[in-house]
């Protein structure tokens, strides 16, 4: 129901009561006893049939508005539902993401270790490849020295 509908019936069902109750002296009068008679109020057949015809229009309005609350409420229910649904899903993908996190961290101090690991293999191989080089050049001389040797000594003989 729009805003403009539910004032336009505010308005109306303000305006039956204050003629009804504006038509009945007896309202503004004393009350207080409930042994006294109902007073009897007379107001013309144009504007009992006005305020009739009032009347029918905005129960008639009041019914037609009942029926978009009813949906309306409906909806807001299923919205609800779907809303706590989201939610839920939102809540199960944090901890998969919080999860995965964990994984990565954990991934990444492993892939720190490996390569730790791979420059001390990578320094190892370096130096054996120098201590090699060392060895093959001190062979070579202990060959060349005893090569002169032996050629010292044939020499002099």
């Amino acid at each position: 129901m729009t805003k403009s509908k539910f004032y336009l019936l505010t308005l109306l069902t303000a305006i039956l009561l204050s003629v009804v109750l504006g038509s009945s002296s007896s309202f503004a009068s004393d009350t207080y006893s409930i042994n006294q008679a109902e007073p009897t109020i007379i107001v013309p057949l144009t504007q009992w049939n006005e305020l009739k015809n009032n009347n029918e229009k905005a129960l008639n309005l009041i019914e037609a508005s009942s029926v978009p609350l009813n949906e309306s409420q409906t909806l807001l229910v299923k919205q609800a539902n779907e809303l706590t649904e989201a939610k839920n899903t939102i809540n199960k993908l944090t901890t998969e993401l919080n999860k995965a996190k964990e994984d990565l961290v954990k991934q990444e101090v492993t892939l720190n270790r490996m390569q730790s690991s791979l420059d001390e293999l990578k320094n190892k191989v370096e130096n054996d490849k120098r201590t090699i080089k060392r060895l093959r050049m001190q062979r070579n001389l202990s060959q060349m020295v005893g090569a002169g040797a032996v050629i010292g000594v044939v020499i002099h003989r």
